[in-house]
């Protein structure tokens, strides 16, 4: 396989496939050809998206028997992704996984170690490591401006008070019981690029929220402690993480950053997922495929002496690089990969340490 493109078959046909999948398949298609769509319904959905050259199965079996498929992206829903991405490793394809990764770390845990022992390379689909808004953060940490960091926020909000029918349930993130909680949706990303920054931490305390009263958390609420900076600090350096499905707002704040030399502000989030909405994998060829306007850019406050804003320009955002950088550990092997397997765990010890946290209401040690 070391020249020939990779095959690749997607399970699912809802928002993913047609959003965020198909168009960077489609970007890279010097690397990567959409070879078949998992399908059970037989409503025509794969190929309405696809086209006519995609192959459809209607059973996963289909999938796993097909030697000409190299790859296996799980989008499905939360719950079914162990099963499905271990079938998969064990059927000897490499697995690109919709966050979470699955339901716990011990889960992922083992899907990490068969891949390793098939050699096969694990990722999870964690695009918004290359958000414009991220990267712009990382860009402005890195810098210095900020100098010692204070405290650091990280919001992920959006307003849906029901869904489209207004009957609980009636989509398969407002199933109670199924892990469908904002957590593991909107949260695994804010997690996971918090984890990117910082790393694991050391405690942990947390609160969910069920207001609308469907079963399913739509708001969660995340403080994590991390150690003081040896020499520096005294007391330790606080982020907080948080998401809501019932955030009213023209727009929504998405970082707030501190330090002992100025504060960033940014509204609104990346306009990637927005511009693949409206027009599709068109956009990825255009130049301002990432770029947000100066109108998004986030707010740059420095002393000097007295605190004075101005604009932060916001890097690009390149959603595609993630199967750029998929392409490079499939080929040349899993120390290339940037999602590796062991980061998506850490990020749901988090997530089992906030549960935790929220049930016996108290902060809890990572080293639990």
């Amino acid at each position: 396989m070391s020249d020939q493109k990779i095959r690749i078959a997607i399970l699912g046909t809802g928002m993913s496939l047609k959003v965020f999948h198909r168009p960077s398949i489609i970007f890279h298609e010097d690397k990567f050809v959409l070879h078949s769509v998992l399908e059970r319904s037989g409503k025509g959905r794969a190929k309405e998206v696809c086209g006519d050259s995609i192959k459809v199965a209607t059973t996963y079996d289909e999938i796993l028997a097909d030697s000409e498929v190299d790859l296996v992206v799980v989008s499905t829903p939360n719950n079914t992704h162990f099963p499905f991405a271990k079938a998969a490793l064990e059927a000897g394809k490499h697995v690109l996984i919709e966050k979470p990764m699955c339901i716990t770390a011990a889960q992922g845990q083992e899907l990490k170690e068969l891949a390793d022992a098939k050699a096969l390379i694990l990722s999870v689909y964690q695009n918004r490591r290359w958000d414009s808004d991220f990267l712009t953060v990382q860009k402005l940490l890195k810098s210095g401006k900020l100098g010692e960091l204070v405290d650091f926020a990280s919001n992920y909000d959006r307003y849906r008070p029901l869904p489209a029918s207004h009957v609980p349930g009636a989509t398969w993130k407002e199933q109670p019981g199924e892990h469908n909680d904002v957590i593991y949706n909107l949260g695994s990303h804010i997690i996971d690029q918090l984890y990117v920054l910082f790393g694991m931490p050391d405690k942990v305390a947390c609160r969910f929220s069920d207001v609308r009263g469907v079963g399913v958390d739509e708001g969660f609420h995340m403080t994590l402690f991390y150690p003081p900076t040896p020499g520096t600090a005294s007391s330790p350096f606080v982020a907080t993480v948080q998401g809501s499905i019932l955030s009213c707002l023209p727009a929504q704040q998405r970082f707030l950053i501190r330090g002992t030399k100025g504060s960033f502000i940014k509204y609104g989030v990346d306009p990637q997922e927005a511009h693949l909405k409206k027009v599709g994998n068109a956009t990825q060829v255009s130049g301002d495929w990432g770029v947000e306007q100066p109108e998004a850019w986030g707010t740059l406050f420095e002393a000097r002496p007295a605190a004075e804003g101005e604009q932060y320009e916001s890097v690009k955002g390149d959603y595609n690089a993630l199967y750029a950088n998929l392409y490079e550990a499939i080929k040349g092997g899993k120390d290339k990969l940037i999602v590796k397997p062991e980061q998506a765990i850490d990020v749901l010890r988090i997530i089992e340490l906030g549960q935790k946290a929220a049930k016996e209401e108290r902060i809890v040690s990572a080293r639990e």
